[in-house]
């Protein structure tokens, strides 16, 4: 396979874990990441259960969660993504009660694939800035 080839099947790849995970197929985006996945924007060891753990909790943490691609750049193993999510604040978070409104972010990440087109490293930045003003201008003090 070329590296074109390979960067297309990864960035495809890329999007239908996205789209797995926003159906709350975590089995379905599992089945992208390598059993010896790493984290990298976390101290986590090697293993697929991390990343998992990572996106169940998100969904626990923020209803009705979306995500969509924005934009997807790939290049040979790596594809990296700036996406948007939106949720429902229906638990608490960073020390806020829920509101109930809906709270919208943006985030970049970084995947390496392997030649067998699955996630072996991640790296992920989030504007947490944007999520904190969004739940401060929900509070009532």
């Amino acid at each position: 396979m070329s590296a074109v080839e390979a960067a297309a099947r990864n960035k495809n790849n890329y999007l239908e874990a996205k789209s797995a995970f926003n159906r709350r197929d975590l089995d379905a985006c599992m089945a992208y990441y390598s059993a010896d996945h790493q984290m990298r924007s976390r101290e986590v060891g090697p293993g697929r259960e991390h990343i998992r753990a990572f996106l169940a909790s998100m969904h626990a943490t923020w209803s009705n969660l979306e995500i969509v691609a924005e934009h997807v750049v790939a290049e040979g193993e790596w594809v990296m993504g700036r996406c948007t999510s939106s949720a429902i604040h229906s638990t608490s978070v960073m020390g806020v009660a829920p509101t109930n409104r809906r709270i919208e972010t943006t985030f970049w990440d970084l995947h390496r694939f392997n030649h067998d087109g699955l996630i072996v490293e991640t790296w992920n930045i989030v504007d947490g800035l944007a999520i904190m003003q969004q739940l401060k201008a929900g509070r009532v003090d």
